[in-house]
């Protein structure tokens, strides 16, 4: 998940806004500071190596622009880039765009594109390539996860080879925050994707920090540095990204030295971890990277039926399920953004553990005790999370059975509707059209991001009018409306935030994540990790 601040434009007023990079100076007539004591110095980064790193899941897919979420979109932050980023204030900055304009009229967009960035093939990127990447994910059929984020999109154009225009039907508060990532799109050389394919070969040229070199399903994804790296180049020759879904196995990995860096270090060791009682072993916290829900399968038997889906979410009591799968660490989420976040609506309806309610639905929904099967992640965590809720349900006569399953096969089931319910994740994004569009009515056997299959025409309205709402009052107005009925309709339950850990041997130096639990972004991750063997 993402917890960065909001971006609004000042559109309503008319400005034309210029955005670049620029380099803090000194006031004028200011006096130089005193000396201060120099700090001891810091030992200077040693460029080669291997970077070994263990993370719970594998990639699903070799195109970049479809499943841009989860594990694949970390994984290919290291070899792919965006228009745009944000800083750790999360205010909006340049990456392959150096600079940008808007309209009076808030509709047009024009990109000033960084000269002299290189494709990992040699080719200078060029704004033909722009605009392939965003018609491909505007192509509905290709599936690209993009595709409701640029729907807003009326025509993009390419005056020269480093500027790109693009105009929007109506103004959009959403627009900017959208492409300040990969998640909407990845900048790739024209014509490199076949229309509507999931696993080409291997992965298109991209522009970022490292190169693909090859993959292995569910053995290993490897990637060399790109020496002509436009920013900050990386110090290790290679990673090696192996995907271990055991917790245990990962952790044990790390402390024999078979791997360098763990994603999703275990729980139980954490504590430890802090207090140093694990020699050799350091961590990286990313706070608010863990976000998991209920989900429905919404569209078809048996959670079509609104009172089960109802007693289902009054069944599970959050706090137990924190307790065992997290050693308590995290917080309950009935939105998906966290209570104090400027789009946490107040006043909104939700469920609360209440097993007698949870009885009365199921009697209600005309429930007999007929088994229902939970696809699950095969992961300590999700078993734990899983076993929980198989009992809570137990105990108020909803016979579950549990079906472990590889992460890809799983989702497999879920973006063609062959599945009842599941406890996945999801993000939050700088503005809630793009956080909340997974509520958009999509084919329910052919799910981008709608893994409920939910549809209500009237949620879809109020949020197309988010979209385009430049009003913050109005807004949260709206969103609220689209939460009532989120309720109402029930595609989702409770849900849960953890935060997420990194743990990586003393020998590797110079790695943090963020909040978000990205391996790359804009002040740290692998580019700055480098190995003191």
């Amino acid at each position: 998940s993402q917890r960065r601040p909001t971006l609004f434009l000042a559109l309503a007023l008319g400005l034309s806004l210029i955005v670049s990079a620029c380099a803090a100076q000194q006031p004028t007539g200011s006096q130089p500071a005193a000396p201060a004591a120099a700090p001891a110095a810091a030992p200077s980064p040693k460029a080669g190596g291997t970077l070994t790193i263990a993370m719970s899941k594998d990639i699903q897919v070799t195109n970049p622009l479809v499943r841009t979420i989860s594990t694949d979109q970390v994984i290919r932050n290291l070899a792919f880039e965006a228009l745009l980023t944000i800083d750790k204030n999360g205010t909006l900055q340049p990456k392959l765009a150096e600079k940008w304009e808007i309209s009076a009229d808030g509709k047009t967009f024009t990109f000033d594109l960084r000269k002299g960035v290189k494709f990992h093939n040699g080719a200078e990127m060029t704004s033909a390539d722009v605009k392939f990447a965003m018609d491909y994910t505007m192509e509905r059929s290709n599936g690209a996860y993009g595709y409701e984020r640029l729907t807003l999109v009326d025509r993009i154009e390419t005056p020269n080879p480093y500027t790109l225009r693009i105009t929007l039907k109506d103004v959009s508060s959403t627009f900017l925050p959208s492409i300040d990532g990969i998640e909407t799109f990845s900048v790739i050389p024209k014509d490199s994707l076949e229309p509507g394919i999931d696993k080409p070969a291997a992965f298109p040229p991209g522009t970022g920090s490292f190169k693909f070199v090859s993959w292995t399903p569910r053995q290993s994804l490897v990637f060399d540095r790109f020496a002509d790296y436009w920013g900050q180049k990386a110090y290790v020759d290679r990673v090696i990204i192996k995907p271990v879904e055991d917790a245990t196995v990962r952790i044990n990995a790390l402390r024999s030295g078979d791997v360098d860096l763990i994603e999703r270090a275990p729980y139980e060791w954490i504590q430890q971890i802090k207090e140093g009682k694990l020699a050799g072993i350091s961590m990286s916290e990313a706070p608010t990277a863990g976000y998991r829900r209920i989900v429905f399968n919404w569209a078809d038997p048996p959670f079509n039926n609104p009172k089960l889906r109802q007693a289902f979410a009054y069944a599970i009591d959050m706090k137990e399920v924190l307790q065992a799968a997290y050693f308590g660490l995290g917080e309950i989420a009935d939105q998906k953004y966290p209570k104090g976040h400027q789009w946490y609506i107040d006043g909104v309806p939700s469920f609360s553990y209440d097993s007698e309610r949870a009885k009365a639905l199921l009697v209600e929904a005309g429930y007999n005790g007929e088994p229902i099967t939970m696809i699950m992640e095969n992961a300590a965590d999700i078993t734990a999370i899983a076993t929980t809720m198989q009992a809570q349900l137990k105990r108020v006569g909803v016979n579950v059975v549990l079906q472990p399953m590889e992460f890809a096969a799983q989702r497999d089931l879920v973006i063609k509707g062959q599945y009842s319910f599941d406890f996945m994740g999801s993000n939050y994004y700088d503005d809630p059209f793009t956080t909340y569009a997974e509520l958009l009515c999509e084919d329910p056997r052919n799910r981008i991001s709608n893994y409920a299959g939910y549809c209500n025409p009237e949620v879809d309205t109020l949020l197309h009018q988010i979209q385009t709402e430049l009003d913050v009052n109005k807004q949260k107005e709206l969103l609220k409306q689209v939460l009532t009925k989120r309720y109402e309709d029930s595609p989702h339950a409770t849900g849960v935030f953890v935060p997420r850990f990194y743990a990586f041997r003393d020998v590797v130096k110079g790695f943090k994540t963020d909040d978000d639990q990205n391996l790359i972004w804009m002040s740290g991750g692998v580019n700055y990790a480098w190995l003191d063997n």
